[in-house]
């Protein structure tokens, strides 16, 4: 009964990611026709050669790595040259961008040096660090790099460069851990390097690469059969959310994980089930709440690492006519220098207005589709959010987007492919925890405000799904058996 229990959850799991990635790749397929006939950044014909020439590229990249001997000294040989190359590439493109800070990045880039230098991060309750009280994580890790290397803005970008490294290395480990085989691997760490959206905001002060290193470091812990492993997870987890908190979309994961596939199945020891799990949540717990009573004992921050305005996500969330985006016109109904207590009344009445129009003309289903198209399958707003456009010229920035989307649709393509090839195949029941995380991830953002840029922690993962399909698609010998190699999956 009880494994019946688990069988039927991966078989829903299966079909709820071969419904996502259908999804992502329409979105795309539906926006790259706009592209071309419209000729959004070039003229139609360029447009179409250039989607067809990085088509090419890629398929005869991930073919080359796919090939390589699977030998200790080629594998290292490959793993270097990637990472370097890559390496360079993200400092290259520091240094073609502005280092001006815009937007959130430079919040934190002012009161990040404002507070080393004594000064407050707020001056009333309604102000960025009141509100938000839970951005003071990363606001103290700018801080950090501040007191360490001065307030140069380089210092920021040239780590942010070392997390994007440290990312694509743990996602190599990731593929490996999962899939047992080193072309997966390679091409994961391939396509995610090559994706120009997933790169670009490395000269922000952005917390999302170096949230991104913790949540991989996370699902990899989790993968390990130890107890030990699973508790040193809720630190990484609880670190990662103090940089960028997406921990209930994790532990919500982690808690139905447990139950379906631990709990209830009596082939497992439920009791060490339970050890981990309270392990884990009991250390996530006890970091966060000590983070943040420590900040408040600092005087940094009298709120913590709270959270005082959870109505905002929805006030922009909910809003049709900026498809859940942000919105200036929006933004200026509100008065920012009232209390925080005035301007939540009117953030509900907002809300309140917002779900009565949903509801009138019946637009919550085309709504949750076009977010779900702005998060997963439209161009990314990250080129934006560098600046590229400030320091070069319309064609070069038209080329570029382009060329970076068109990376974009064909790894999302791979996405669908690898999503359809996994719907056949017994793979580590631990990958069911990261599909989990995803889709927890992607129903939070059909009701709160979105960005393209919020898939940045989940590119990932999305790539290694890609790189399983490319590489059954060119496989020379297929398997006797439709299963990948579980060994160690014991969880």
């Amino acid at each position: 009964m009880t494994e019946k229990l688990a069988a039927k959850m991966t078989g829903l799991i299966k079909a709820c990611l071969i419904i996502f990635a259908g999804l992502m790749a329409g979105g795309a397929l539906i926006t790259t026709k706009q592209v071309i006939l419209g000729a959004a950044w070039t003229s139609p014909k360029r447009s179409l050669f250039v989607f067809v020439l990085v088509t090419i590229l890629i398929i005869a990249g991930c073919w080359l790595l796919a090939v390589l001997p699977d030998q200790k000294t080629t594998n290292y040989l490959v793993l270097g040259v990637l990472l370097v190359a890559f390496a360079l590439l993200m400092i290259a493109w520091i240094y073609s961008t502005p280092a001006k800070q815009t937007s959130d990045y430079h919040t934190f880039w002012k009161y990040g040096r404002q507070a080393v230098a004594g000064g407050p991060i707020y001056y009333h309750d309604n102000n960025y660090f009141a509100k938000w009280a839970y951005q003071t994580g990363f606001l103290t890790y700018v801080m950090a790099v501040i007191k360490l290397f001065g307030a140069n803005i380089r210092s920021i970008q040239l780590l942010n460069v070392f997390w994007q490294v440290l990312s694509l290395l743990l996602t190599y480990v990731l593929a490996q851990k999962l899939f047992h085989q080193v072309a997966i691997s390679r091409i994961s760490l391939f396509l995610l390097g090559i994706n120009w959206e997933w790169l670009a905001l490395n000269n922000r002060v952005t917390n999302q690469y170096i949230a991104t290193v913790f949540f991989l470091l996370t699902w990899i812990l989790l993968l390990d059969k130890k107890t030990s492993s699973w508790i040193l997870a809720g630190v990484t987890l609880a670190i990662g959310n103090m940089l960028r908190p997406l921990s209930l979309v994790f532990i919500a994961a982690i808690i139905v994980f447990a139950l379906i596939y631990r709990f209830f199945n009596t082939t497992n020891n439920w009791r060490q089930g339970c050890l981990r799990l309270g392990g884990l949540l009991l250390v996530y717990l006890v970091i966060t709440l000590s983070c943040g009573a420590l900040i408040k004992q600092s005087g940094l921050n009298e709120y913590g690492l709270s959270n005082r305005d959870t109505e905002w996500k929805f006030v922009i969330g909910l809003n049709y006519p900026s498809t859940g985006s942000y919105s200036q016109p929006l933004v200026k109904e509100f008065n920012l220098k009232d209390t925080r207590k005035t301007m939540l009344k009117q953030e509900k009445q907002v809300t309140q207005r917002h779900i009565k129009y949903l509801n009138q003309h019946h637009l919550w289903l085309k709504l949750f589709i076009k977010k779900f198209f702005i998060v997963w399958s439209n161009p990314s707003n990250t080129l934006n959010f560098s600046l590229f456009a400030k320091n070069h010229y319309l064609k070069t920035v038209n080329q570029v987007n382009l060329w970076a989307y068109a990376i974009t649709v064909v790894e999302i393509l791979l996405t669908l492919l690898g999503a359809i090839v996994l719907a056949f195949k017994k793979y580590h029941s631990g990958f069911n925890l990261l599909l989990l995380t995803l889709f927890a991830y992607a129903a939070a953002q059909v009701i709160i405000e979105v960005q393209g840029r919020y898939r940045i922690e989940f590119v990932p993962l999305l790539v290694i799904i890609a790189a399983v399909g490319f590489t059954q698609l060119v496989a020379k010998k297929k398997p006797k058996t439709n299963n990948f190699e579980v060994v160690g999956d014991t969880l």
